[in-house]
Formats: structure tokens, sequence, C-alpha cells
């Protein structure tokens, strides 16, 4: 039996570190809120010595080994737990390395079988070549298994599919604005913490007579916001303030997505990026079950698109996160149909047609809304009194406008070995999924969609839940939405389904 190995020592500090992220903030709390009579080392010293004492206690009950077939995984310091995991089991292999793993020469591995909850192990820190003799022989299995054992030959080489220079990582950073996510995290912080309140606190202490002073500075700014000039200070504070959230979501685009790039060994494909945190995901080919093309109204600006793949894996919190994979977080306009081409070369997406919603379908959307519209003026008739019918009105027109953009938008489309279903008119939609990977066809029709001859068409994968976009088409008229669900639902039945 091939011996068993330990993580490596650097676990213990890792593990420590990991425990108490997850008191990050009340960690926080009590440095800026320190007293002079040693509180924070107090709850310091609480804190550390016991997670010192089952970091180390996890590092010395963690075990694992190769065998000819499998990974065998040990833990558990009370309740000892053994995890038998096939290589040929094993769907997803992603590696994390950030700066400090750099400084140890060791990286983070997870292990996904797609299973159905959660990773089936992590390897939280490793060597590389423990990572490499792991990934050596999933691979291998897999060439074995899809040539046979006396067939299965050397790794195939990697054949590049995209690669994101610096622009467009400035560009992807304009796009996604996550400068406003972290500016709002930073400001729940403040709050949370309780420094606004012993800011002001400390205001009324040392200065004599601040309230006064408070009132006296809060007229004088509200004297200045009312001339001209305060409008024109206002203004470039916005201006500015949206410039540095701007330079601050470019800058953690150029920092999070450093180095992309996309390779495809044959049937996976690989994801490598990270400037701080370098990471290596694999998807396989296999279980990608839906692929969807977005491009809201910067990126059609810029004449960009984003694609994300949803992949098979059940519907545990960790596969929800991971399950929606970023293909390629940004990429010109033009590419999206070579880049679709390389992933799924078995499908022809040159010359799609495309089928609308139904006529009588604004009429409906339009009617759906203004019920919406008169409940919201009808809320604020207390406020407003009369005034209530001005924002109706105004609350119509908008709903006409929307609603004949958003059915505008609306297209469906069979080709050779998919279906695929497009939608929105501000952030643009096209998922398409291969019939190999429907696991459900449905059809359904309310009432109002009896009334007008139309129902709406499910189409379900294994990737499905928590899609940003599913495969719900709506508006299909019903003598076509009778064909389609039949033709899907035969395909579907016909079709072996690769899990």
């Amino acid at each position: 039996m091939p011996s068993e190995r330990r993580l490596h020592p650097a676990t213990i500090l890792f593990g420590l570190v990991g425990q108490l992220r997850e008191f990050a903030v009340p960690i926080v709390v009590l440095l800026v809120a320190g007293s002079s009579r040693g509180g924070v080392e107090a709850w310091t010293a609480l804190l550390l010595v016991p997670y010192s004492l089952l970091a180390v206690a996890r590092y010395h009950t963690f075990r694992y080994r190769f065998d000819e077939t499998e990974l065998v995984v040990r833990s558990g310091i009370v309740s000892r737990n053994e995890r038998h995991i096939p290589y040929s089991r094993i769907q997803n292999l992603d590696a994390s390395q950030n700066v400090f793993h750099r400084l140890f020469g060791v990286m983070s591995a997870r292990v996904d079988t797609g299973s159905g909850t959660d990773v089936e192990a992590t390897l939280s820190v490793i060597t590389r070549a423990a990572y490499e003799e792991i990934r050596e022989r999933v691979f291998r299995e897999r060439r074995e298994a899809a040539a046979g054992a006396d067939e299965a030959g050397a790794e195939p080489p990697a054949e590049e599919l995209l690669r994101l220079p610096t622009r467009e990582l400035v560009i992807h950073g304009l796009i996604e604005n996550r400068g406003m996510i972290v500016i709002a995290g930073a400001i729940g912080l403040i709050f949370q913490s309780g420094v606004d309140e012993r800011l002001f606190a400390r205001l009324e202490r040392d200065q004599e007579g601040s309230r006064s002073a408070l009132r006296n500075l809060a007229g004088q700014i509200t004297e200045l916001a009312a001339g001209a000039d305060g409008i024109v200070l206002g203004i470039l504070i916005v201006l500015v303030a949206l410039l540095l959230v701007r330079v601050l979501s470019i800058a953690i685009a150029l920092v999070r997505l450093h180095g992309f790039r996309l390779t495809r060994i044959g049937e996976d494909l690989r994801a490598e990026y990270g400037l701080l945190t370098r990471v290596t995901a694999t998807i396989p080919l296999r279980r990608v079950q839906t692929v969807t093309v977005t491009a809201g109204l910067l990126h059609r600006w810029f004449g960009r698109a984003s694609i994300r793949v949803d992949t098979a894996g059940g519907d545990g919190p960790q596969v929800q996160r991971r399950g929606r994979e970023s293909l390629a977080p940004i990429l010109r306009a033009g590419q999206v149909s070579a880049l679709l081409r390389a992933v799924l070369p078995e499908l022809s997406l040159d010359d799609i047609d495309w089928r609308p919603a139904a006529p009588g379908a604004t009429g409906r959307e339009l009617r759906r809304r203004l019920a919406l519209s008169g409940a919201l003026a009808l809320g604020l008739v207390y406020f407003l009194g009369w005034y209530a019918l001005a924002a109706f009105a105004a609350l119509a027109v908008l709903s006409w406008f929307t609603a004949a953009r958003y059915v505008g938008s609306l297209g469906w489309a069979t080709v050779e070995g998919a279906v695929l279903h497009r939608s929105g008119y501000v952030r643009r939609h096209m998922t398409l999924a291969r019939f190999s990977r429907i696991q459900a066809v449905s059809m359904v029709a309310s009432p109002f969609d009896r009334r007008r001859q139309m129902a709406q068409v499910h189409v379900d994968t294994a990737g499905a839940t928590g899609s940003p976009h599913r495969l719900h088409i709506p508006y299909v008229e019903r003598e076509t939405a009778d064909t389609l669900y039949t033709q899907l639902a035969a395909v579907a039945s016909r079709t072996t389904f690769h899990w």
C-alpha cells in the first residue's frame, strides 16, 4: 500500500489565519475600541491559544495517499473520516496560490466530483509537486477512459483560446465597477464598528460648545450648497467620487485577473489568472450544461461581451458559488463566435434563425407592468395626493417603453444539436444548451396564456439552479410551443445524458 502523506507544515500557520479571518470584523472592532487596560491583548490571547491548538491538531490528523485508481483522504480529530475519491470521478481540480503560498512554495488544491453538496476534499497546503501528481493521475485516467488503457498516450498540447492584455482588463474594470462594492463594504464596517459615533462623541468632549459649532457648520454647508458655487462644487465632488470608484474598480480588475489565459487541453478548459492570488481552474467540457453570452450597456459601448458557463454539480452553497464559471470575463464582440466554435465545435452558430415573441406579447407584458405601476401609484396617494395621478402617468409611459423593448429583445432558436434563448434590452443575455445536456422539458400555460393562445417552454439542465439567465422561453404561440416542446422532449429522450 502506498505510504500516507501529510500536508506541508505551513498548514498550521495557514489554518490559524483562516480561522481568525472569520473573526476579522470583531478583531478590527476590538482594535478600534481598545482601551489602555489591555482588553485587546486579553481577547487576542483568548482567540489565538485555542485556534493554534486546533490548527496543530488538524495538521497531525490529516493524511492523504495516492492509490493506483483513487485518492484517499483521512481527516478528523474526534470523528475519523476516510474518503476514497476515484481519479476517474474527479470533475474539477482547482488550485490557488496567494502571495504567502508563494513564499512557502505551496498551494491550495480543491478536488470536486460534482456530487452535489460541496467539494470532496480540500488539500489546503501542498507542494506543487503533489498537485501536479494528482493532476497527472486524473488526466491520465480520463485519457485511458476515452481511448482505452492501451492507447492512452501523453497529455495533449495546450491550445490557447484567449489571453487578456492589460488594456482589456482596464476596460473590464470600467464596465464591472467593483470599486463600489469595496466602498460600500468599508462604509458598512465603519457603521458596524461604531467609529462614526465615537468620532462625534470625541468632538463633543474635546470642543466646548461643539454642538452649536456643528450646527453652525451644517448651516454654512447648506447655505453654500444653495448658491451657484455650491451646485458646481457638489457636481465636482460627485464627479471626483465617481472617478475614484472607477479607478479602484480598474485596480481590482488588474490584480484579480492579471495574466488571464484560457487554454484547451483535450476535453478540458483551463483558466489561469491572478496577481496576488494565482488561480488555476479546470472546467471539463463534458460538465458544461449551458453557455451564456452577456453584453450590458457598457459592454456594447466598448464593443465587448462576457461568457459564462453553468456546470453540473447540485445545489450546495459551495457549488452554487463555483458552478457558474467565468469562461471569458471580457472579450471583443467579434471574438465571441470564434471562442464558442473552439469550445463547442460540434455546433453551428454562424447563421441562427431567431424566432420572435408571439404577436400580442407586448400587450400582455404592458398590462402586467401597468398593474404594478397602478399599485405603486395607489401607495403614493397618501404622500402625494392628486399628484399620484401624474406619477402614474409617468410610470405608464415608462411601462409602455420597457414592455416594448423587453418583448422586442426576446427570441429563441434551435440549431443542429442545441436550443438557444435570448432576452434583455439593457443587459442582453444569450443562453444555449446542447440537447445532450437537457434533463427536463416542460410547457406552462397560465390562464392569460391560454386566452391569448400562448405558452412558455422551460428547458432545464443539471446546472440550471441559480443561473442568472435560464432557458425559460415566454410568449410563444401555442401551436409553435407544442412543436418546440415535442421536438426538444423527443431529442432529449433519444440522447444519452453524460454527467
